[in-house]
């Protein structure tokens, strides 16, 4: 169910060009699921985080957006499955 969640929140942020200057507050990602998917969506931000598909945004402490320099490798995992 994760992976589920990851492909889907990275096809979401890659289509809405969340890159470079534009971000997405934390808070805001997990508001717009329902509340039984909320433990599931941040588990899958942390996982996103930690493979380095997504990054903190540097001027926000609280914001992420997609990692400019592994465009390639998400649009591979997105293909994939």
């Amino acid at each position: 169910m994760s992976e589920r969640l990851e492909k889907h929140l990275l096809g979401k942020m890659l289509r809405k060009r969340i890159i470079g200057s534009k971000h997405i507050r934390y808070d805001n990602i997990v508001s717009g699921v329902a509340s039984h998917e909320i433990g599931d969506l941040k588990e899958a931000v942390e996982s996103l985080l930690k493979k380095g598909y997504l990054v903190w945004y540097d001027r926000s402490k609280k914001a992420i957006q997609l990692n400019k320099y592994k465009l390639k490798e998400i649009k591979e995992y997105l293909i994939n499955d």
